[in-house]
């Protein structure tokens, strides 16, 4: 199917995000609990193609339109992206997406 990439559930993804209304109903609950449920999105989204380029700024993007469509402000990334221990914090998280690890991303 063209978009898809062999071997994943890209599409099934979306839906379950359009299923939960791209995060709305979640204006009415604490934004700790939004922020998880972003995180676990993103985090999915990632494992669907980690080592492409492009995938990590690709995916900030789009959540940073999901966190505005909600009302929040734009995401900051500073911190995600600093170097810690000779690794970028973010592309460590996405790692641990990938091996079933806590998920770092909140």
């Amino acid at each position: 199917m063209p978009g898809e990439i062999p071997g994943t559930n890209l599409k099934g993804h979306f839906n379950n995000l359009a299923s939960e209304n791209y995060l709305k109903d979640y204006s009415d609950k604490p934004k700790s609990k939004f922020a998880k449920r972003i995180a676990f999105y993103m985090c999915e989204m990632i494992a669907l193609h980690p080592f492409f380029e492009l995938n990590g700024r690709i995916t900030r993007l789009f959540f940073d339109m999901i966190a505005t469509y909600n009302g929040y402000e734009y995401i900051d990334y500073k911190n995600a992206l600093k170097i810690e221990d000779g690794d970028n914090k973010f592309i460590k998280a996405s790692i641990d997406c990938m091996t079933g690890d806590d998920n770092k991303m909140y």
